[in-house]
């Protein structure tokens, strides 16, 4: 039980970190000049934990990830060699597609 509580607490403070980053106002002195425009998407560094269900452990990993400012979607960058021994490079959502997402895929809507 008391990996759940550390998982929750890791979610919660990057939850926090993440929503105070883009809370924050900007100062006149580090406003951008009229000449510079500020990019839509930051990168930025962090860890997340996944649990395995099978061998009943918790594992934590460092990852880069990109997010959009405009839209709030963030993805996890992940470079890998597949089954089929093709390299792989690409960005992921880190968000659980919902149950109702799902079902209207699933239905074709």
């Amino acid at each position: 039980m008391q990996r759940y509580d550390k998982l929750a607490g890791v979610c919660l403070a990057f939850v926090i970190v993440l929503l105070a980053a883009l809370n924050s106002p900007i100062s006149a002195a580090a406003a951008p000049s009229p000449s510079h425009e500020t990019g839509r998407f930051s990168l930025f560094q962090g860890s997340y934990t996944t649990f395995d269900l099978k061998r009943k452990e918790t594992y934590v990993h460092q990852a880069v990830f990109l997010l959009d400012t405009q839209t709030g979607e963030v993805k996890r960058y992940i470079n890998k060699i597949d089954e089929n021994g093709r390299y792989i490079e690409t960005w992921l959502p880190t968000d659980l597609p919902s149950a109702d997402k799902r079902r209207s895929v699933q239905e074709g809507k």
